[in-house]
């Protein structure tokens, strides 16, 4: 599946609905979070946002958005945002921590709370291993 597709997006939700330590990583943290992939041209032409809203440790809701801004109205607890070639790293392996203290993924939102939890990390990175995915 390519990478930001609608499809891609749904399996890594299902993935993340279907892991069991999803409700212990979740615990404690802000009702919602966004992330926005921003342009990276070439390869990565425009930003692309996705929103979701979790409850009970589970994700209740989410979509991608249509406009970045949206983001504005929403006013989620988290937002993370990177450009598509440091996610691309991210995703083939590279350490998320690292990104962050580094500025090269920049967050919005309680970091402390998020970094209470970098023990979960396998959460994200066992969904992104078992989704098939083709990066641009």
């Amino acid at each position: 599946m390519r990478f930001g597709a609608p499809e891609w997006w749904r399996a890594v939700v299902a993935g993340l609905q279907a892991h069991p330590d999803l409700p212990a990583a979740l615990a404690g943290l802000g009702r919602d979070g966004a992330l926005v992939i921003e342009a990276d041209p070439p390869v990565w032409p425009r930003p692309v946002a996705v929103w979701a809203e979790q409850r009970a440790g589970r994700i209740a809701r989410w979509r991608i958005l249509e406009d970045e801004d949206e983001i504005l109205e929403l006013a989620p607890a988290y937002v993370v945002r990177a450009p598509y070639r440091t996610l691309r790293g991210l995703i083939q392996g590279g350490d998320p921590v690292q990104a962050a203290l580094t500025g090269r993924v920049r967050i919005e939102g309680d970091l402390e709370a998020l970094l209470r939890r970098t023990r979960y990390r396998h959460v994200i990175e066992d969904v992104l291993a078992a989704v098939p995915t083709e990066l641009p």
